[in-house]
């Protein structure tokens, strides 16, 4: 496969390339659509009463408590994986990178992969593709295992529509991806044409993978998502929502994936509409608008602090020089 300069990474980052406008405007007019949805369905006055009541001085502390959290447990991981797959990266190294995306999603929400894919490319000389290769790796690991907790969590749900759906899609995620997984790395079925899929580059981490890769992965990421399902509902009581465990283990991957899919920034507005269509009993719509208003916003906010002492790394990356 060819290789993905690193000059068009960079045009991504800058939104200079071809398209990066409109990939910078449209999910933020997007995200602007459903707001506007959102305040039609509950008044502004309520939703700004319900955020003027929240407990801030738990609030606020609890996000960025997390971010630290999740912050020393996803560079732990990257560190681990890029060692593994592509080359050496000390925990030092990875909290550097990840500091770098913080900014660079603040500046350019939908460009954080793109510039794990550079650092990696300029600090360690890894070929883009190869450390995309990790980075799909990675984010497969992380859909499985939120789509584990969404399972789990259904078992606790009531007997009806929302269960059975959880179940199913999670199910049936799970076995996909596991299935996936076994066509790339296997020898088997031996088809010409799956053979040269097998060979490309972005799918090299895949083929390295080691049943203790899958172990050492399990226990980070899974301590990391704890604590993101864990954020979120203690987050939402602060906003005088109690969401039940197993509706939060349920519905939190979903809502997660909200903020990660490209089509709003950071999940502005989407993380709202899924809070309200899952919690719609467990709070006042008012409340549950509000909260989801806040959390994103919150979120990058504390991202954008903690990454501010790896300026010099972002600098780096934008620059080419170390």
């Amino acid at each position: 496969m060819i290789e993905e300069p690193a000059e068009e990474i960079l045009e991504e980052l800058d939104g200079s390339g071809r398209g990066s406008k409109a990939k910078l405007i449209l999910p933020w007019a997007f995200a602007a659509v459903v707001i506007t949805y959102l305040l039609w369905y509950v008044p502004l006055d309520e939703v700004a009463a319900a955020i003027s009541e929240a407990e801030v001085g738990w609030f606020l502390p609890l996000i960025m408590g997390s971010v630290v959290y999740w912050f020393l447990l996803d560079s732990l991981a990257y560190s681990y994986l890029i060692s593994r797959f592509n080359a050496p990266l000390s925990w030092q190294e990875a909290r550097g990178m990840r500091g770098v995306t913080y900014w660079v999603a603040a500046l350019n929400w939908n460009a954080g992969t793109a510039a794990i894919i550079l650092y990696l490319h300029r600090l360690k000389q890894v070929r883009p593709l190869e450390s995309t290769s990790s980075v799909m790796f990675y984010t497969m690991f992380d859909a499985v295992i939120l789509a584990g907790f969404a399972f789990v969590g259904a078992l606790f749900l009531p007997s009806g529509t929302l269960m059975t759906t959880v179940l199913a899609v999670s199910a049936s995620f799970i076995a996909g991806s596991a299935l996936f997984f076994w066509l790339v790395v296997s020898d088997r079925p031996s088809w010409l044409w799956l053979k040269g899929v097998r060979a490309w580059s972005v799918f090299s981490s895949h083929r390295k993978a080691q049943p203790r890769d899958f172990l050492v992965l399990l226990v980070i990421r899974s301590s990391y998502l704890t604590g993101f399902v864990a954020c979120f509902l203690f987050g939402a009581s602060t906003f005088e929502i109690s969401v039940p465990i197993g509706l939060g283990l349920a519905s939190v991957p979903v809502i997660m994936m909200m903020g990660a899919v490209p089509i709003s920034p950071a999940g502005l507005g989407t993380q709202a509409a899924a809070m309200l269509f899952f919690w719609s009993d467990a709070g006042e719509a008012a409340s549950i608008v509000a909260y989801g208003l806040v959390f994103p916003v919150a979120l990058t906010l504390a991202r954008v602090i903690l990454g501010t002492p790896y300026m010099r790394e972002f600098k780096m990356l934008t620059s080419g020089k170390r």
